[in-house]
């Protein structure tokens, strides 16, 4: 053991700088647990890493095959075009020329810096508005990706396939929140933000306007007659 002198004591016993392992390890101790481990022999997974490291991939592979199938009950019918990135990530608009757009319409809206970033990573803002005839109340709208926003948003899946939120938030999403907080009416949207090509990339669109319109959920519609009576 070394030695430290101190003033109010002449000699303290301090830590083995020169072993500090001897210093902070019980070696008899370890050397009887490793006695205990290999009583039986040398365990396999010692002999072989490699078959057991092969063995643990294709045991975690197992298990992620069972839950991606007990997953699939959770997958949404239209999951591959709300993910299509090339099809989604168009007529991209700077976010500033999007509120621009509200306040050429008359709308009061004001982003606040959140701090947050998106499930996919994105930075974003917070949107709040003025409801029609209110003056002194905001309403929390949604939030906006920064520094913009493409067309669609793209959706976010989990290591199962499952969707997990947007990997980027497009601004006909931000368009639609905002006629469901009633800040705009379905008219002031298509006049504002322009009507889109009814097709499989808008039809969510075109669904949350109708259910919007109609108070209720069209599930017992499909998409060609709810494109029919969006349009």
């Amino acid at each position: 053991m070394s030695l430290i002198q101190t003033p109010d004591q002449p000699f303290i016993k301090g830590p083995d700088v020169e072993n500090p392992f001897n210093e902070r390890h019980d070696i008899d101790a370890t050397h009887e647990a490793i006695q205990q481990m290999v009583a039986g022999g040398t365990p396999n997974w010692f002999k072989w890493p490699r078959d057991y490291k092969s063995f643990v991939k294709e045991s975690f592979a197992a298990e992620k095959e069972i839950s991606d199938r007990m997953a699939a009950g959770y997958k949404w019918d239209d999951q591959a075009d709300l993910t299509n990135e090339v099809a989604r990530k168009v007529n991209r608009m700077n976010t500033k020329d999007f509120l621009k757009k509200l306040a050429d319409n008359g709308i009061k809206a004001h982003i606040f810096d959140n701090g947050w970033k998106g499930p996919g990573g994105v930075p974003t803002v917070g949107l709040f508005c003025t409801p029609p005839g209110r003056t002194n109340r905001l309403r929390p709208v949604c939030y906006l990706d920064v520094p913009f926003m493409w067309e669609w948003s793209v959706l976010l899946l989990d290591a199962h396939g499952i969707p997990n939120g947007e990997k980027s938030r497009g601004w006909r999403t931000v368009a639609i929140q905002l006629v469901e907080k009633e800040i705009i009416t379905e008219q002031q949207c298509h006049k504002i933000f322009g009507v889109p090509s009814p097709n499989a990339i808008s039809a969510r669109y075109f669904r949350s306007l109708w259910e919007k319109r109609n108070g209720k959920r069209y599930s017992d519609l499909n998409d060609q007659e709810a494109l029919t009576q969006s349009a």
